[in-house]
């Protein structure tokens, strides 16, 4: 299969990537729909955080796109709640604190109804709204554009890995796993992430797989991981990835990580 160069994989556009947004909220419901009783409070890999406390996170994002004055309240706040801590991590602590103890039916019609309201607010902000900017911590500077049509799909995705995790159920990548994957490997190279690593073709095998090259120079090797398994390496879950190939391209996609 011949590799595609990451950095040529370009931006989803907006009708695209709420497709992506669209999808996840599906299948959303029915996760939450599914769990029962003491499942809520399962420990997840998300340091501190509970699968009810993940719930309460997603439902704190969906607040702050439809209040936008609920994230710098938000922000301030992480920073004075939990100083020493990146304050994008300080914020989205503050989200799943502002929900803990909600019961389990409420925690799932304020997710449903909230996530209806912030994507048709998302579909419908004009653009020099979404051109706004933030910056904090070692992430680059974001447009808004970028947070609602890329992040918070990338978030929901993720995040429901968790809660599989957590449950110790299969995780059903979905139909467009393999896309919201190829904007991840935009990212790595249109960012600081992939930093002074040697050019590398990737394969990631599995649900949404597809294998890339990852910068312009000619290859120092392959380098073979699971989509999903990479996905959370990167996002700092599993510091200990199969990654099997070349030694050079092992250790360069090993060691990379970027904020999700």
């Amino acid at each position: 299969m011949s590799a595609v160069l990451a950095e040529q994989i370009g931006r989803a556009d907006r009708p695209r990537c709420k497709v992506h947004r669209d999808a996840e909220i599906r299948t959303w419901h029915d996760l939450l729909a599914s769990i029962e009783g003491t499942e809520w409070q399962r420990r997840t890999v998300c340091d501190e955080w509970d699968v009810a406390d993940i719930a309460g996170h997603l439902i704190g994002q969906a607040e702050d796109v439809i209040t936008p004055w609920s994230f710098p309240r938000r922000f301030r706040k992480g920073k004075r709640v939990y100083p020493g801590i990146p304050r994008f991590d300080a914020h989205m602590m503050v989200q799943a604190d502002e929900h803990r103890g909600t019961p389990p039916a409420e925690l799932r019609t304020l997710f449903d109804t909230l996530w209806a309201k912030a994507t048709r607010r998302i579909s419908r902000s004009p653009e020099l709204f979404r051109r706004i900017t933030m910056q904090a911590d070692d992430f680059p500077r974001m447009s808004l554009a970028y947070v609602h049509d890329i992040l918070l799909a990338r978030d929901l995705w993720m995040h429901r890995d968790d809660i599989c995790q957590a449950l110790g159920r299969s995780f059903d990548a979905g139909p467009y796993a393999e896309e919201i994957i190829g904007q991840v490997m935009y990212d790595v190279v249109d960012g600081p992430f992939w930093g002074d690593r040697p050019t590398v073709v990737l394969e990631l095998t599995g649900p949404g797989g597809g294998t890339y090259r990852l910068g312009r120079d000619e290859p120092v090797g392959r380098a073979a991981v699971d989509a999903v398994g990479y996905m959370r390496t990167l996002s700092g879950r599993d510091d200990a990835p199969v990654v099997s190939g070349d030694a050079a391209a092992v250790d360069a996609v090993s060691s990379c990580r970027m904020p999700f």
